[in-house]
């Protein structure tokens, strides 16, 4: 039979392994703000790999909750990072598409995507 956690007892378990609340100390979401700046030098296809390592080892289940928690954020800003990325991708593509002369900041872009 499958086991599956409820927010209690993942709370609960979180709160067994020294973690309050279910969240280890000082545990930041992966929503807006700054990348951290081991993510923000990858490029597109580095930031790919790691989101790929990440995901199998959250897939594989076996993994305590508080570094689950861990390894999801740092997916999380690492997905949201790559995004960026194909944004500022499709921006210069609908620039050249159009004929215009290249408003986006090509510096920036190349840095964005470096091999």
């Amino acid at each position: 039979m499958e086991k599956k956690h409820t927010a209690k007892a993942a709370s609960a378990a979180g709160a067994s392994a020294g973690v309050e609340g279910g969240l280890p100390q000082g545990a930041a979401t992966a929503g807006p703000g700054p990348l951290p700046a081991d993510i923000a030098a990858l490029n597109f296809e580095q930031a790919m790999a790691e989101l790929e390592q990440v995901t199998r080892r959250l897939e594989q289940g076996d993994v305590p909750i508080a570094e689950a928690l861990a390894a999801y954020q740092r997916g999380a800003s690492l997905m949201r990072h790559a995004q960026s990325i194909l944004n500022h991708v499709q921006t210069e593509i609908e620039v050249i598409e159009a004929g215009q002369e290249r408003s986006a900041d090509r510096s920036a872009l190349i840095s964005q995507i470096k091999e």
